[in-house]
């Protein structure tokens, strides 16, 4: 079924090893299916953590001695003459091992360095800036495309089990521009959408049971990410808005949120 073959070419989208139609056709189903964008998600995250997190050291002189020791001769140009064969007769084993061998040297010191580097990171964060991400390029910022918060919030809390605050804002310089349903990290998510000029806020929204928390701010991907928890609900705001421009929006949100379980 179609589902299934997209999903087998999720790996090959996250490696960008898609052509521009095969890249198209996965991006397209990926927006309309959270299952798969999940997924993507995930491989996206991984990708991220082993291309920014993983520490790079030289091999110490022994170990390079070893497995260059280990590895083939490369023989000298007469005996490589000599030894010649037309490529259909005799396929090149002794350069495939070789290569193989540096292959399996590398995964071995990847492994190790890996497994004794403590995880840090913060996969949610990790999974909103994906989701940020995705909903600019996937043409899918909104399902419901409106300034009204009365439409907005309605429409969020029919069809998700949350129903997060949805202030307007424009007077503040954040006009609201709609709204969306996610998925993040095994969370069926209420994306809020704003606007500060020409940047894009995603403010994301889930059920939690821990307690409420403080906001707390990440920069990572050249994206900023403030985060707080409140009334059984998990804020996450992201853009590639200033810092104290971002702080400043989710403080607004925060502020109003207590202002409606208030009036409540």
């Amino acid at each position: 079924m179609a589902h299934d073959r997209y999903r087998r070419l999720l790996p090959l989208l996250s490696d960008r090893a898609l052509g521009p139609l095969r890249r198209f056709l996965v991006t397209r189903h990926v927006a309309r299916c959270a299952a798969c964008a999940a997924e993507l998600e995930e491989l996206e995250a991984m990708r991220t953590a082993l291309r920014t997190r993983l520490p790079y050291h030289r091999a110490p002189p022994a170990l390079a001695a070893r497995i260059g020791a280990a590895l083939p001769r490369e023989p000298s140009p007469a005996v490589a003459a000599r030894a010649a064969r037309p490529w259909f007769r005799v396929p090149a084993w002794g350069f495939a091992g070789s290569g193989l061998a540096g292959a399996l040297a590398g995964v071995a010191l990847t492994v190790l360095v890996l497994g004794n580097r403590p995880d840090t990171g913060d996969a949610l964060v990790q999974g909103v800036i994906g989701s940020h991400v995705r909903s600019l390029m996937a043409d899918h910022l909104t399902d419901v495309q409106t300034s009204d918060q009365h439409t907005v919030k309605p429409w969020l809390s029919a069809r998700l089990p949350v129903s997060p605050a949805v202030p307007q804002l424009g007077s503040s310089g954040f006009p609201l521009v709609g709204g969306r349903m996610d998925y993040i990290d095994g969370h069926q998510a209420a994306a809020v959408v704003y606007r500060h000029n020409k940047h894009v806020i995603n403010l994301f929204a889930w059920a939690t049971s821990q307690p409420d928390a403080g906001f707390r701010s990440e920069q990572e991907q050249g994206f900023n990410v403030v985060q707080w928890r409140h009334g059984g609900l998990a804020y996450y705001a992201v853009s590639d808005l200033e810092l104290d421009e971002l702080q400043k929006f989710a403080h607004e949100i925060a502020d109003s949120a207590a202002a409606g379980a208030v009036d409540h």
